[in-house]
C-alpha cells in the first residue's frame, strides 16, 4: 500500500458531492448546529455510489497506516476569479463560497469517519480556518505593511514553515492533564491558488523504519521542548514542558509530533535522546517530499500522526487555502461543546 493515495471521483460522484457541499452550506457550513450531523449523513449516501476500489482507499486511510489522501475530479465554484487584493477573513467568515468549500471537505472527512472540530482557544473557536497571507510575511509586501515587518510563525502569514505537525504538542490520541491531542488530521483545499503554489508532505513511516531501537525508544522519551503558536491564546502561566516526540499506537503503530521551528532538546536531556534527535532531523532532512498544488477541484487529507507539511514564502498574496481540523474515531479529547464540535486545546 502507497503511503499516499490518489482517489479520483466520476462525474456523477462529482455532481452529488456539490449537490450535498451545497445544502450542508445552506445550513450555514460547519462552525452551525446540525451541519456535522448532516455531513455524516451526506457521506453515507455518497458512498454508495462508489466502486469497491474507492470504498478499499477509504477504508486504508481510516486504518490510520496511510499519510494521506488526495481527492481530485470535483467540482469547482462557477466563475470565481482571484481578487485583486485578498479580503479580510472577517469578510469572509460568512462567504458562500467559503462554506461551500468547508462543507465539502466536512463530508470528505465523513467518508473515513473523522470528524470536524474547533480548539477553544485557537481560531476564535471556530472550525473553518483560512490559510492566506493575512499578517505579512510573503515575497509581496501587503499594502500597509513595513518592509522592517516580521511575521509570526503561524498559518495566516505568508512566512515559509518548515515540516511540522499541526500542535498542540502535549498528546496524540487522549487527552492529558486536561489538554486535548492534537488534531489527528487535516484537511485542505483551494479557493484560490493562482501561481499553483505547493504544499508538500513528507510521509513519516520510513523515517521512523529507519531509526534503530534505542533511537526511537530515546524519542518516545520525555526529552523535548516545544514554544506554543502565535495563534493560540495568550497564557501568561504557560511554562514549555518536557514532551516525547515519537508515541506507540496500538491502533496506527506510531503517532509522532514534530516542529522543525518550535522543537528543541530539553536542558537535560540525555546523551541518546541528543543523538537520536540529530538523526531524526537528518532523516527528515534527506527525505524527500510529495508535491500538491491544490486547486478548488481538489483537497488533501492529510494524517497529522503520521505525516510533516511544510510550505515556502507565499509568492502571491492572493492565495487562500481552506482547512479544517479532525479527530480519528479514536481520538478522545476534552469535549466543551458538541455541535459543533469545541474542544478544550
Amino acid at each position: 500500500m502507497p503511503e499516499i493515495l490518489h482517489f479520483r471521483f466520476n462525474r456523477e460522484q462529482a455532481c452529488l458531492l456539490a449537490k450535498y457541499s451545497e445544502d450542508v452550506s445552506i445550513l450555514g457550513g460547519p462552525d452551525c448546529k446540525g451541519a456535522a450531523l448532516a455531513a455524516t449523513h451526506y457521506a453515507e449516501l455518497l458512498k454508495h455510489s462508489l466502486g469497491k476500489d474507492q470504498l478499499m482507499l477509504l477504508s486504508a486511510y481510516a486504518s490510520g497506516r496511510v499519510c494521506a489522501i488526495e481527492f481530485t475530479s470535483m467540482q469547482s465554484p462557477a466563475s470565481d476569479p482571484p481578487p485583486d487584493v485578498l479580503p479580510t477573513m472577517s469578510e469572509m467568515a460568512q462567504d458562500p463560497t467559503i462554506l461551500n468549500l468547508a462543507s465539502r471537505s466536512q463530508i470528505l472527512l465523513g467518508l473515513v469517519s473523522f470528524r470536524s472540530f474547533a480548539f477553544d482557544i485557537d481560531n476564535d473557536g471556530m472550525q473553518v480556518r483560512l490559510v492566506g497571507n493575512f499578517k505579512g510575511g510573503g515575497e509581496v509586501l501587503l499594502p500597509e505593511e513595513d518592509r522592517c515587518h516580521t511575521a509570526e510563525l503561524s498559518s495566516h502569514s505568508g512566512a515559509g514553515l518548515g515540516p511540522h505537525t499541526e500542535p498542540p504538542y502535549n498528546c496524540s490520541v487522549v487527552s492529558e492533564a486536561g489538554r486535548s491531542p492534537a488534531p489527528s488530521a487535516l484537511i485542505l483545499t483551494a479557493r484560490w491558488n493562482p501561481q499553483a503554489e505547493p504544499t508538500r508532505l513528507i510521509p513519516l513511516r520510513n523515517v521512523v523504519a529507519a531509526l534503530n531501537g534505542l533511537e526511537a525508544l530515546a524519542l518516545s522519551s520525555k526529552s523535548f521542548c516545544f514554544t506554543r503558536s502565535e495563534c493560540f491564546i495568550k497564557e501568561e502561566s504557560y511554562i514549555p514542558a518536557p514532551n516525547a516526540i515519537l508515541q506507540f499506537d496500538h491502533h496506527a503503530d506510531f503517532t509522532l509530533r514534530y516542529s522543525s521551528y518550535r522543537y528543541s532538546l530539553y536542558r537535560e536531556t540525555c546523551g541518546p535522546a541528543q543523538r537520536a534527535y540529530r538523526r531524526f532531523q537528518q532523516l527528515i532532512d534527506v527525505a524527500k517530499p510529495d508535491v500538491f498544488k491544490l486547486q478548488s477541484d481538489t483537497a488533501l487529507l492529510i494524517n497529522n500522526n503520521q505525516t510533516l507539511h511544510a510550505r515556502e514564502i507565499i509568492k502571491d498574496n492572493r492565495r487562500l487555502l481552506v482547512r479544517l481540523f479532525a479527530y480519528s474515531p479514536q481520538a478522545q479529547p476534552v469535549v466543551l461543546q458538541e455541535d459543533p464540535l469545541v474542544v478544550r486545546g
